[in-house]
């Protein structure tokens, strides 16, 4: 069986239309397959953020825990955590020993930091995470 040249032609605008649809569409599956990418990544820090915190707080609920201490153990906990710089970290109620004297109240340890997110044709990002933890004093 005989293909015609007019069969043929037909198949090659076909493979044309494809080619030009394949170049519209790639660049939104591109964008779209590193956003998510990007956001997993994004998710992950937040949790290692808000871990961090946990950990804050609950040596912070002792009564002779000092802000020291608890500056040092949220940075021990970052250690595998990808951020730009140093965190910002505050505890509440501000004081040199949070939780001296208030047993049964709570103390609150809060970590915030910025990090870059690139996306390929989007760009570079640059977002602020915070990350929460809240213990009771003991």
């Amino acid at each position: 069986m005989k293909h015609s040249s007019r069969d043929q032609e037909r198949r090659n605008q076909e493979r044309g239309a494809a080619a030009v649809e394949f170049a519209i569409v790639l660049p939104l599956l591109i964008v779209l397959v590193f956003g998510i990418v990007q956001f997993a990544i994004a998710y992950n820090r937040v949790q290692g953020l808000h871990a961090a915190a946990r950990e804050g707080a609950r040596l912070a609920s002792l009564p002779q825990t000092t802000q020291g201490d608890i500056d040092a153990r949220v940075s021990s906990s970052l250690a595998g955590v990808a951020l730009n710089g140093s965190p910002t970290i505050s505890v509440s109620p501000d004081a040199a020993r949070p939780c001296q004297g208030r047993s049964g109240q709570t103390v609150t340890v809060t970590v915030t930091a910025v990090t870059d997110f690139d996306v390929p044709l989007w760009g570079e990002v640059s977002k602020t995470l915070t990350g929460k933890g809240e213990f009771r004093c003991e």
